[in-house]
């Protein structure tokens, strides 16, 4: 018998997004999940191994890319990267199954080809223009999706023409005149890396990981229970119940859970 893949998790978090990544560790260990944390920052983390953040441009999160290469240096096969924000409800059980047989996860939500959308852009880009730009740089299905960068999967092995394609993406959106966060750069490289893109959508992985950007959760911390994602672009909802909920409008309910934890373990 083979033996398993070895993966970690990893983050970058300083400042306020420390304690943050204290919740996310505190509710992984209190699932059950075992597996090694790495965390780049500038204070301790209970329960990670730190690593010293340094000085950094936090402008458009294009750091993500600069450590995942610090990160890849690590004995690991795969690496699962999580912002801080996120909350583990049950353990996720097998996570690199999300993976399937490409080298990367990355989770697409919103078909931005889709005659059905609301909304006409993505980080002020039309959506016409995105996807013109998405095939300019070789994307060739059909549907082009978008991304939220909380999540993803990277085979070591990858990583760094993953870190590649993803600036190229970038500057040559950049040079068109938009000026992207690193979703879209993510989402270009989870496009041209992970074969067939229509396994890796939020419809085919609902019980994995998702993200609660409606406020499903908002201002308390998230549960294990069904609850519906609304499609950023269409509107549409789909039902989820992920054992990893990125809760971006939870970040002070994180926060005030690890002074509590701190509290009573002193």
């Amino acid at each position: 018998m083979s033996e398993q893949p070895r993966f970690c998790y990893w983050s970058v978090a300083d400042g306020f997004y420390s304690h943050l990544m204290s919740a996310c560790i505190a509710s992984a260990r209190a699932t059950g999940v075992t597996q090694d944390f790495h965390v780049w920052t500038d204070k301790p983390i209970p329960g990670a191994t730190c690593h010293p953040c340094g000085k950094y441009e936090h402008k458009n999160y294009l750091f993500k890319f600069d450590f995942l290469l610090k990160a890849v240096e690590l004995p690991y096969d795969y690496f699962i990267f999580l912002d801080a924000d996120n909350y583990f409800v049950r353990h996720p059980g097998d996570i690199l199954r999300l993976v399937r047989e490409a080298p990367v996860h990355v989770l697409l939500e919103s078909d931005c080809t889709h005659p059905t959308n609301t909304r006409p852009d993505w980080w002020g880009c039309p959506l016409q223009e995105y996807a013109r730009l998405m095939r300019l740089q070789g994307v060739q299905s059909r549907s082009i999706f978008n991304t939220n960068a909380g999540f993803w999967i990277v085979h070591r092995d990858v990583a760094r023409r993953a870190v590649e394609l993803g600036l190229e993406f970038w500057h040559a959106a950049h040079t068109a005149g938009y000026s992207f966060t690193e979703e879209a750069p993510l989402a270009y490289v989870g496009h041209m890396l992970m074969g067939n893109p229509y396994t890796h959508t939020l419809e085919e992985n609902v019980d994995a990981w998702a993200s609660d950007w409606t406020g499903v959760f908002a201002d308390r911390l998230p549960s294990d229970r069904e609850w519906m994602f609304t499609d950023y672009l269409a509107g549409h909802q789909t039902r989820v119940r992920p054992a990893i909920v990125h809760c971006m409008r939870s970040k002070q309910a994180m926060y005030e859970q690890t002074q509590k934890n701190r509290h009573d373990s002193l």
